[in-house]
């Protein structure tokens, strides 16, 4: 037939996403009404690349899937944990959020019991803890006052690990922390500091965040806190709690003095002193700060805005769109302070002399999650809010940028659900509409609306094809073992007889692999070109792990199918129930005219 139903719209190479760190390559065939999912064999990888081409004759494949695209589910979009936490946007405007913040400036107490009984929870400290992280608009004053209480020790220990303090240095940390609430003064009948609780707490779960990466214990943490909080006292005369110019120095500490009295501590030098210099100069330059607070502030607050804000994932390595911050007006006085551990930042803090605008980008180093943070420094930084307390960060590898999720039940019956992968957004947005497009065609005409004989023949030639291209007739000797190399004549595959064959994973990576040799779990390909590059450390590293992890059994009879050939029987076996609809009529003319 000429012109037949089934029509081949669209094929490309993709990755298939098995987890955060593995990728299979696959090869994807759309027709008008079945996707065919394929596993790519190559003699030469760089065929793979060539995508000028829709069915290279020199490619082979193995079929792995075949589905009928009305039974397919698509998903465009990432099923994205991050969105169901809480996030400083969705915390702003939820109604209850809302209710909480104008009753928690009235009393902490009764606004948190409210809170918890509305969204029909239970007392959960690390819940709590981050809510109040996220929610800006909070009075800063009675936050330091409900934080600062005893009673409230495990939501202060959830509020500072929120702000991920890991590779941060401590005095950095320290800043970032106070700018948070406004710590309240030691009242008359209390027998110990709001302010030395609350410093005491943060050092420890900053020493809790990097414990792994400083030579000191958590005692000395502390200590080397109260040391700052004190040459920030003698320097300047306490911490900072409103906007205006910086005062005069009451008294000249120089470096020198202020290491010789830590070392009384630190008789061992575990804080080095380099690090102690950098920490007595940052403090000599600007003073501690921490929030103003509301009900003693004499001028008013001005905001910040994210104009674009900073995005929950980043690609390793790779430079992230702009983000932009945006004030009323221009301030030459205010300078803002970007950290997180592992990201670079360009540039790496943000002035407002000029413009009101400011941008930056990230670039993230290593995988995993990170966090960013902002501090504020200049005579008005106190007078800005809005910013986020912290920004959770996801480093991924590169193939997660442009993915996209299928779904449905296989051959045997398994349910099953996949996430594939492509390096060009354009290919990507192709994938996605041309999906969707043809996932709402196929749907349009239901299977109830079908009457009973073309339903079942386009069951049983759906059925067909599935066999011949993923199960097939092997040719079996008298023992009942296959034929190694056998082929159906015209059938347009090749058997391959692997049942003794082990690849070496490091071998495929390099391109060393003999012919029809394939990883079963990892691409062949991902690693030799783009940003996957740049990833090959770490999957050396990986490699190096243990010699089964190294090894991967391969299938031991695998049929391979040429691009060209696939398309043909798919087309082929689109004209069966044609066939069979024209069978059924000359069988029931020839009865009437018999009868």
């Amino acid at each position: 037939m000429d012109d037949p139903p089934r029509k081949l719209l669209l094929s490309s190479p993709v990755l298939q996403v098995a987890n955060t760190n593995t990728v299979k390559d696959r090869f994807l065939f759309l027709f008008n009404d079945i996707l065919v999912i394929a596993k790519p064999i190559m003699q030469d990888q760089d065929s793979l690349l060539d995508t000028t081409k829709r069915s290279p004759l020199n490619r082979k494949f193995i079929i792995k899937s075949v589905v009928q695209l009305r039974n397919l589910r698509f998903n465009a979009d990432r099923d994205d944990s991050q969105k169901k936490s809480l996030s400083s946007s969705t915390v702003r405007e939820h109604p209850v959020i809302r209710s909480f913040v104008l009753q928690f400036s009235r009393e902490p107490d009764q606004a948190i019991a409210a809170f918890l009984e509305k969204m029909n929870s239970r007392d959960d400290p690390a819940m709590l803890g981050q809510m109040l992280l996220k929610t800006l608009e909070l009075d800063r004053a009675k936050l330091g006052e409900y934080l600062s209480r005893r009673t409230s020790k495990f939501v202060l220990k959830a509020y500072i690990d929120g702000f991920g303090f890991a590779g941060m240095r401590i005095d950095k940390a320290l800043r970032v922390f106070l700018q948070s609430l406004h710590i309240p003064s030691p009242s008359r009948s209390s027998h110990s500091s709001p302010l030395d609780y609350m410093i005491d707490a943060f050092a420890s779960r900053w020493y809790e965040a990097n414990a792994s990466i400083v030579a000191y214990d958590k005692d000395l943490a502390i200590r080397l806190t109260r040391a700052l909080v004190q040459l920030n006292e003698v320097l300047h005369g306490g911490i900072v709690q409103d906007a205006g110019p910086a005062t005069h120095l009451r008294r000249n500490v120089t470096s020198r003095d202020f290491i010789d009295a830590f070392r009384r501590y630190d008789a061992r030098c575990l804080v080095s002193d380099e690090i102690l210099d950098k920490m007595h100069t940052s403090i000599r330059r600007e003073p501690l700060s921490q929030a103003r607070n509301p009900a003693t502030a004499t001028t008013p607050s001005y905001s910040i805005t994210l104009k674009r804000p900073v995005p929950p994932r980043l690609t390793y390595r790779m430079q992230s769109e702009p983000i932009i911050l945006r004030l009323g007006q221009a301030d030459p006085t205010l300078v803002i302070h970007l950290h997180g551990q592992d990201l670079i930042f360009d540039p790496p803090f943000l002035t407002f002399t000029r413009s009101a605008e400011a941008s930056f980008r990230i670039t993230g180093t290593s995988l995993g999650p990170k966090t960013l943070n902002f501090s504020r420094s200049g005579q008005n930084a106190l007078l800005y809010s809005g910013l986020p307390l912290s920004c959770p960060v996801l480093v991924e590898r590169s193939f997660m940028r442009n993915t996209f999720q299928l779904a449905f039940a296989n051959h045997t019956g398994a349910k099953r659900r996949y996430m594939f992968s492509v390096d060009d957004p354009v290919i990507r947005h192709n994938w996605t509409v041309s999906l969707k497009r043809q996932i709402e065609v196929a749907s349009a005409v239901p299977v109830a609306g079908l009457n009973r004989f073309h339903q079942a023949t386009d069951d049983v030639a759906f059925r067909v094809l599935q066999d011949a291209l993923i199960l097939g007739d092997v040719e079996w000797e008298k023992n009942g073992r296959p034929v190694p190399g056998s082929s159906l004549p015209g059938s347009g595959y090749e058997l391959v007889n692997r049942s003794t064959s082990r690849l070496s994973f490091r071998n495929c990576v390099n391109g060393s692999s003999s012919a029809h040799v394939r990883s079963k779990s990892r691409s062949a390909i991902y690693h030799r070109q783009g940003l996957g590059k740049l990833e090959q450390q770490e999957l050396d590293a990986l490699l190096a792990s243990t010699e089964e992890d190294r090894e991967v059994p391969i299938e031991p009879m695998t049929r391979l199918w040429s691009g060209k050939d696939l398309e043909m029987v798919c087309q082929q076996n689109s004209v069966i129930p044609l066939a069979l609809a024209s069978l059924r009529i000359g069988v029931a003319a020839n009865g009437t005219s018999h009868s």
